[in-house]
């Protein structure tokens, strides 16, 4: 089964696509709620989220500062829920790629012929080495000295978890136990060059 994550990418939507987009994902995740159980924002308070968004979205047009910065505040909120959402899906157990995107989120395979962003780590397969522990597999872009990665778990700041010189034995420790890290990776070069961080790849640990 090939692995996939779900994009992130709606964060960076205008207001109107991300208001359509909410409203596409409220109706999926009612429409497959048998696939999606226990996620930690409910379609009920996501729909609020939405509604209230969609409203300050009206009310900005020839408003004021007040109203601009509500709007910048509803949607702050609604993007922290759908990326809770988002993130949820992706570290379901048995998870596949196409039962994801009935979720309503966009959903991005990989695998061995994948593209790969330049100069941007890509990860490859995390699996559970102990509790508190994931191994990861990394392609690695050319030329980079070391990789570092963090993990988020829920609405938590990145945390650095680790710093390796090569793609081999790559072992996260220290990590929280039955919680759903998403792992990012960065390659660091020669001059205290970094790439960008990896896009998210979800896991649970034992």
């Amino acid at each position: 089964m090939p692995l996939f994550r779900i994009s992130l990418g709606f964060a960076t939507k205008n207001d109107t696509d991300l208001d359509d987009f909410a409203t596409k994902v409220c109706g999926c995740l009612t429409l497959n709620a048998s696939l999606f159980t226990g996620i930690p924002v409910t379609v009920a308070s996501l729909t609020t989220a939405q509604g209230a968004f969609h409203t300050a979205v009206a009310n900005v047009k020839g408003a004021g500062t007040n109203a601009t910065k509500d709007k910048e505040l509803k949607k702050a909120t609604l993007l922290n829920l759908l990326r809770q959402n988002a993130l949820f899906i992706q570290g379901i157990v048995g998870m596949t790629a196409a039962n994801a995107r009935l979720s309503g989120y966009d959903v991005i395979e990989s695998g061995p012929h994948a593209p790969v962003a330049v100069d941007v780590p890509h990860i490859l397969e995390i699996t559970n080495e102990a509790p508190g522990k994931l191994r990861v597999k990394v392609k690695a872009p050319k030329g980079y000295k070391a990789l570092e990665f963090q993990t988020t778990v829920g609405t938590a700041a990145p945390v650095k978890v680790g710093s390796f010189p090569s793609t081999r034995g790559i072992v996260l420790e220290g990590l929280e136990s039955l919680k759903l890290h998403a792992i990012q990776c960065r390659a660091v070069f020669g001059g205290n060059r970094y790439s960008e961080w990896s896009d998210p790849v979800s896991h649970t640990t034992t």
